[in-house]
């Protein structure tokens, strides 16, 4: 689903503790003009190209302990490396180098060579969602002739055969409930006598993509992904009484044309013709299994303060790099406002702080941390909170950036949705500045307290720092195919990354640490 000192500032604290309610009664685009030129390298272009390069096709859809995310990872200490900032992990033969730090994860899905294969050994459907039980064997196989049974008619599935059917979605937009009628027609086609089933379609609709995407369904070039020591997580394979693959596009009319049918035949008004065809040789459905273990990386670098003593301190600024990887038909879930839109800012971020003059950087150190494993349960924040490469009592805040480049009707043009608010416990003088500051930028505030538990701040939240979060709001092509980088608001963005730089960068400058203030009446009382 998302800061800068001056001389007058190094000698008056700002620390908001220290000034009640005088925010009100300052006008904030004093500190914005304050603020270092390096803020103005934050720009909308960068920002673009940052969140268009890792929202490509070529990241694979970043699904955590995938060779898509861990491109990412390497993407990020890449730029790090070339900012010249200080190393903060824990993994020196990780291709991301000293800038990662691992945590273990079991990945579980298929291998290479499962699909749909010819009686001449020719692959004829590569792509799909395949729903097998393995047991504890780590290949399955069934061989037989391919009898098309239109939407259902699985009565004519003779034994010994693979039963086609074309999975109708009528119109619903519903994903779980087609994840269910996939198993229920599965079960239907076993009942009458089937080894195997497959499903085809024209297009796998979004919908259903995404019920995939969400619920961790394992396919070729996804697994599972499953976390020893985490509470909870999503992903496994879902079994039917026979195997089964959904098939859709041109793995689906490879599939046909073995029966000698045309897409036309199979979907549309001569589809009950076909009933019955079978094709002339056998066809194998062979789903392998691949388990294994390694590590998923989060990557951490700093920026050290310059005073003798506070830069033992230090502030996060924090992102989330993973997304939901593959989708069943062989395209990718991009995740351009999930999150490379954070992702981006983070990385400019780190920028403007590594072209800071050494007199303008701050009394504290800086942190940059990208995590892996949000999706899937907030997995690389609590484990860089429970095992930090900083010493966690001194975190002095987390400033978290996770969907801020879409425009809702909750959170419309120059307006982010901010938490925590004045509303709950977990309000602060971190908060409260940020919201001031806010009105320099020409962004309003809005309410975004429902996802105060749903990002990575959440885990340093939980530890009792304050933090605060930038997002945007959920919309139609939330976790869906379609979150494309065309569709983010790179100036909104380039106006709340350089929001978040100046309240970590006067953060890091104060001389009190940011406060507790409890629920409030509004921003300001």
């Amino acid at each position: 689903m998302r800061s800068s000192r001056w001389v007058l500032i190094a000698l008056v604290p700002l620390a908001l503790s220290q000034r009640k309610n005088s925010l009100t009664e300052t006008d904030p685009k004093l500190a914005l003009d304050a603020a270092p030129k390096a803020i103005q390298t934050i720009t909308a272009v960068d920002l673009e190209r940052h969140a268009k390069k890792l929202a490509s096709e070529e990241f694979q859809g970043r699904l955590t302990g995938t060779p898509g995310q861990e491109k990412a990872a390497k993407l990020f200490a890449d730029h790090f490396r070339q900012l010249k900032l200080k190393p903060l992990g824990a993994r020196k033969r990780s291709k991301a180098g000293p800038f990662a730090q691992g945590y273990p994860i079991e990945l579980d899905g298929f291998g290479a060579k499962t699909g749909v294969y010819a009686a001449t050994g020719k692959r004829i459907a590569k792509h799909g969602a395949w729903f097998v039980r393995f047991r504890n064997k780590s290949k399955v196989e069934v061989k037989g002739k391919l009898v098309f049974c239109g939407v259902g008619d699985t009565a004519v599935a003779a034994k010994a055969s693979i039963a086609v059917l074309h999975f109708d979605t009528e119109g619903s937009r519903d994903g779980r409930y087609l994840m269910g009628k996939l198993r229920s027609l599965a079960s239907k086609a076993a009942k009458f006598g089937a080894k195997g089933c497959v499903l085809v379609m024209k297009e796998m609709p979004s919908p259903l993509l995404a019920a995939f995407g969400n619920s961790g369904v394992s396919f070729p070039g996804r697994p599972a992904v499953s976390n020893p020591k985490a509470r909870r997580g999503r992903g496994g394979n879902i079994s039917a009484k026979v195997p089964t693959v959904l098939v859709s596009g041109k793995d689906a009319e490879g599939v046909l044309s073995r029966i000698g049918l045309s897409p036309d035949m199979a979907y549309d008004a001569e589809e009950d013709l076909a009933v019955g065809k079978k094709s002339k040789s056998n066809v194998r459905l062979t789903a392998i299994r691949k388990k294994q273990k390694k590590k998923a990386l989060n990557i951490c670098a700093y920026i050290e303060g310059r005073h003798k003593k506070l830069k033992s301190e230090a502030i996060v600024f924090s992102c989330h790099m993973d997304h939901l990887g593959l989708t069943a038909d062989g395209g990718c879930f991009n995740g351009a406002d999930d999150n490379a839109s954070g992702s981006s800012t983070v990385l400019e971020i780190a920028e403007a702080f590594a072209k800071l003059k050494p007199s303008e950087r701050p009394q504290r150190s800086v942190i940059f941390l990208a995590v892996s494993g949000e999706e899937l349960g907030l997995w690389g924040s609590a484990h860089f909170v429970d095992n930090p490469t900083w010493p966690i009592k001194k975190i002095i805040a987390d400033i978290n950036m996770d969907m801020l480049g879409r425009n809702t009707d909750k959170v419309p043009n120059d307006t982010v949705a901010l938490t925590p608010t004045y509303r709950i416990n977990y309000y602060s003088t971190l908060a409260r500045e940020t919201a001031w500051l806010g009105k320099a930028f020409g962004l309003q505030m809005a309410n975004g307290d429902r996802f105060f538990q749903r990002s990575d701040h959440w885990n340093f939240a939980k530890k009792g720092l304050p933090v605060v979060f930038f997002c945007d709001d959920e919309h139609a092509d939330y976790h869906m195919p379609t979150d494309t980088a065309e569709k983010l608001d790179y100036a909104k963005m380039e106006k709340i990354a350089r929001l978040a730089f100046l309240i970590g960068y006067r953060t890091a400058n104060a001389k009190g640490k940011p406060k507790k203030l409890g629920r409030r009446k509004d921003w300001f009382k």
